[in-house]
C-alpha cells in the first residue's frame, strides 16, 4: 500500500502537469499577440504624421484608457503585476474569489496596455495567469474537502505561478526557482514535485509553438525608418559568447556596484510614482490616460522604449548604438517605465527591469571599450550581465535572476560570473535601501497612503 503522502506526489504530479499544460496555451497565446503587437506597434506610429491621424491616435487612446479603468473596477485583481496579489493569496491575506474571470478580463487588459505601448512586462502577468489556472483546477479538484482545498491548493497554486514564469521566457529551472526563492521562500518535497512537473510541461506547451528559441531573437526594427520591420533568422547571437576571462572580475564587481546602486534608486522611484498618483488623486481612466497619451509622441519618435523591450535587446545585440543614443533610450525607459507602473495598470516589472540591465550594461561596455579595458567583442557579455545585475538589484531575487538568464543563453560557462555580479548587485541595493519590489508592494497595498 502506498503512504497518504505518497498519494500526494502522485497527485500533485498528474494535477502539476494539468496546470502546466493550460498555464503554457494560455501563455504562447499572449507571448504571440504582444510579439505581433511589437510588429506592428512602430508601423502604426510611423504613419501618424497628420493632424487627423494624431486625432484618431488621441481617441484610440482614451477608449483604450476608459477600457483599463473599467477591467480594474469590475475585479481589483486585475491591476498591477499580479505577483503581490499571489504572495498575499499565499500568505492568507486573501482569496482569488474567480480565477476564470480574472483570467479573461487580465488577459484583454494585458494585451490592450502592452500592446498599445504601456512600458510594462509579461513575466508578472503570464506567473498571475498560472496562478490562477492552479487555483481554478484546485476549487475543482479539491470541491467540498476545505482542508485539502487550502493546503494542496496552494501547492497548485504556486506551481502554476512557476509554470507561468518557466512559460513566458522559456525557462522552466528559472521557473521553479522562483517559486521557492520569491513566493513561498521555503523547500518541500511536494512543491518541487508540483512545481518541476508545471514548469516542464508549460515550457514544452511553448517550445511547441514557438520553436526552442529565446525571448531576445534577433528582430528589429530601423529606428530611422520604421516603414519597415526587418526580421532576420535568429542568429544564437546570445549563445555564441565565450565564457568571461577572470581577469573581468573587477569590471563584473565594478558593473554590480552600479546596477546595485541603480537599482535601489529605481525601486524607491517606483515607490514614489505610484504614491505620486494617489496623492494627486488622479484615479479612474485619467490615471492610465497619461501614459497612453503620451505613448503617441514617444511612438512616434522613439518606438524602442515602447512595449515591453524585448525588441530593444535585440536591437543592441545586432546594432552598435552611439553613447549618447543609449543614454537616451536609457533614460527613456526608466522616465516610461516609471509612467506606466504608477498607474498600477496590469502589467509587469520583469522584462523592463532586463531591458533597462541591458541598457546599462551596454554603456559600461562601450565606455570600457573606448578605455580600452576589453574589445568590443565583448560588448554582448555585458548586456547579458547588466541584464542579470540589474533584475537582481531590482526584484531581490539574485539566484532566479542567474538562472533565468543561464537558460536565455544556454551557457553555463558563466555561472560563476554570473553569480558574482548578482551577488554584488543585491548586496549593494541593500545596503542603499533597496527592498524586495513585490513583497514592498504587497505590504503598501496592504496600507492606506497617506494625503
Amino acid at each position: 500500500m502506498f503512504s497518504t503522502r505518497r498519494l500526494l506526489r502522485v497527485r500533485l504530479f498528474l494535477e502539476g502537469a494539468v496546470v502546466g499544460i493550460f498555464t503554457g496555451v494560455i501563455v504562447a497565446t499572449l507571448r504571440f499577440l504582444l510579439d505581433e503587437a511589437d510588429i506592428y506597434r512602430p508601423i502604426i506610429f510611423f504613419h501618424v504624421n497628420s493632424l487627423g491621424r494624431v486625432l484618431l491616435a488621441v481617441g484610440v487612446m482614451i477608449l483604450l484608457a476608459a477600457g483599463l479603468s473599467k477591467a480594474i473596477n469590475f475585479d481589483s485583481q486585475v491591476a498591477g503585476s499580479g505577483i503581490p496579489q499571489i504572495k498575499s493569496i499565499l500568505q492568507g491575506r486573501t482569496q482569488m474569489i474567480n480565477p476564470f474571470r480574472l483570467l479573461a478580463v487580465k488577459f484583454f487588459a494585458t494585451v490592450s496596455a502592452i500592446g498599445a505601448g504601456m512600458s510594462l512586462g509579461r513575466a508578472g502577468i503570464s506567473v498571475q495567469f498560472g496562478a490562477a489556472v492552479g487555483n481554478f483546477f484546485s476549487k475543482i479538484i479539491y470541491a467540498g474537502n476545505r482542508h485539502h482545498a487550502a493546503v494542496e491548493g496552494k501547492f497548485l497554486l504556486t506551481a502554476g505561478a512557476g509554470a507561468g514564469l518557466a512559460a513566458i521566457f522559456n525557462a522552466p529551472l528559472a521557473g521553479v526557482i522562483f517559486c521557492i526563492e520569491d513566493l513561498r521562500k521555503k523547500f518541500s518535497q511536494e512543491i518541487l514535485i508540483a512545481a518541476v512537473t508545471a514548469a516542464v510541461m508549460a515550457s514544452f506547451i511553448v517550445k511547441i509553438v514557438f520553436g526552442v528559441r529565446p525571448v531576445f531573437e534577433t528582430i528589429t526594427v530601423t529606428p530611422l525608418n520604421v516603414s519597415s520591420v526587418i526580421i532576420v533568422p535568429n542568429l544564437d547571437m546570445i549563445a555564441a559568447v565565450s565564457a568571461a576571462p577572470l581577469k573581468f572580475i573587477a569590471l563584473f564587481i565594478l558593473l554590480g556596484i552600479i546596477c546595485g546602486v541603480a537599482g535601489a534608486i529605481f525601486y524607491k522611484a517606483l515607490i514614489l510614482s505610484l504614491n505620486t498618483y494617489d496623492r494627486l488623486k488622479i484615479f479612474g481612466f485619467k490615471r492610465f490616460a497619461i501614459p497612453l497619451l503620451l505613448a503617441i509622441p514617444i511612438g512616434i519618435e522613439l518606438p524602442q522604449i515602447l512595449g515591453c523591450g524585448n525588441v530593444l535587446v535585440d536591437e543592441m545585440l545586432i546594432t552598435r548604438h552611439a553613447v549618447s543614443l543609449l543614454i537616451i533610450l536609457l533614460a527613456g525607459k526608466v522616465f516610461y517605465t516609471l509612467i506606466c507602473f504608477g498607474t498600477n495598470a496590469p502589467g509587469g516589472l520583469f522584462l523592463p527591469v532586463l531591458v533597462i540591465g541591458a541598457l546599462i550594461g551596454n554603456i559600461f561596455a562601450r565606455v570600457g571599450n573606448s578605455l580600452h579595458f576589453f574589445t568590443a567583442d565583448w560588448t554582448t557579455l555585458f548586456i547579458i550581465f547588466g541584464m542579470a545585475a540589474f533584475f537582481a538589484a531590482v526584484i531581490k531575487a539574485p539566484i532566479t535572476g542567474s538562472i533565468l538568464i543561464l537558460e536565455l543563453t544556454g551557457q553555463f560557462e558563466h555561472l560563476f560570473s554570473l553569480i558574482i555580479i548578482s551577488g554584488v548587485a543585491f548586496m549593494i541595493s541593500d545596503l542603499c535601501g533597496g527592498e524586495p519590489i513585490f513583497s514592498a508592494l504587497l505590504e503598501r497595498s496592504h496600507k492606506k497612503i497617506p494625503d
